[in-house]
């Protein structure tokens, strides 16, 4: 797949080099207009389409990565490295490089997000309205909703929501689809099953759930790190009750 990308790059790059003018080229947007993007570097030859094709590779991955790296990622000092490959003098050998990278990774950014969490979660709870249970979860009750609420773990829940990082970024949302989602408070983590107790049927409530209640040390993907706490905004369309045999089951 990656080389039929590099190939589809150089395909389009080649056109692009054909059809550069002043930096711009014409380009046909979805409703039939035309309007203009901005290039960088003019390709004028197969040579520089593939060169540029490779780099576009590379450019993505990196643009990738620079948030997550935040202050540590030094442009200028990647392309130094880059040059220094090919030509043979890399200052740190291919298996020193992994070890930093893995250091980083897997040291570095846990705690760097394990003490910029237990901050974040310091904050919050000093927000008017915002309650804090013995296990360390904060939420703030928006709609009490009505007394039908979750008792158990085993319950099932209807949803409309939305997931963001301490810094905002959504990383799930459902509030725009048409239909709500549906979970079994036990197949979710910790701080959903306990905080969707704490609210009732047809209620509002945003939770602010520490990293040990969510996805811990080992985080949730591409898009939530290690030791990050989590925001959700959670309407409770409907609770579910547990089969009584289920209840039963759950107390043994």
């Amino acid at each position: 797949m990656k080389k039929l990308l590099i190939v589809l790059s150089v395909f389009a790059l080649g056109l692009t080099a054909c059809n550069s003018q002043s930096g711009e080229n014409a380009q046909t947007t979805e409703n039939g207009e035309t309007a203009k993007r901005k290039v960088g570097t003019k390709l004028k030859t197969a040579s520089d389409s593939l060169s540029y094709a490779v780099g576009v590779d590379y450019g993505r991955y990196l643009k990738s990565i620079e948030g997550t790296l935040g202050d540590y990622f030094d442009e200028k000092m990647v392309i130094a490295a880059i040059r220094d490959v090919l030509n043979d003098k890399n200052t740190l050998t291919f298996t020193e490089s992994r070890t930093v990278m893995q250091d980083f990774f897997l040291v570095r950014i846990p705690e760097r997000n394990r003490v910029e969490g237990e901050k974040f979660m310091e904050e919050m709870a000093k927000k008017e309205g915002v309650q804090k249970t013995e296990s360390g979860l904060l939420y703030e009750i928006i709609e009490p909703g009505s007394d039908k609420k979750a008792t158990s773990l085993m319950d099932e829940v209807r949803v409309k929501y939305r997931g963001t990082l301490k810094d905002g970024t959504e990383f799930d949302s459902n509030y725009d689809k048409a239909d709500t989602a549906q979970f079994s408070l036990n197949r979710v983590v910790k701080g959903w099953g306990e905080g969707l107790q704490l609210v009732g049927e047809g209620g509002k409530i945003k939770l602010y759930i520490p990293s040990e209640l969510g996805y811990g040390k080992r985080g949730g993907g591409p898009k939530i790190g290690a030791n990050e706490p989590l925001v959700f905004d959670i309407d409770l369309i409907e609770v579910i009750p547990a089969a009584p045999q289920a209840t039963v089951e759950e107390k043994k």
